[in-house]
């Protein structure tokens, strides 16, 4: 899966569950953790995607 592909998926992943756990994306995107990090770091500095991580619900979510 190339690099813009991933993107759109951890987008949608995020708009359809809600909150997603790094196994499952991890698992859904076919990367390992450091990829997904960075991945995570270009859509939050140069898309300005407001992704989180959730303490409380132990996964990823668009804070609103």
């Amino acid at each position: 899966m190339e690099r813009t592909e991933r993107f759109y998926k951890i987008q949608n992943l995020l708009r359809s569950r809600k909150f997603v756990g790094t196994q499952e994306l991890l698992e859904e995107l076919g990367v390992s953790r450091a990829t997904f990090k960075r991945d995570l770091e270009y859509l939050r500095e140069r898309m300005h995607a407001p992704i989180v991580f959730d303490r409380d619900q132990e996964a990823y979510r668009f804070d609103p």
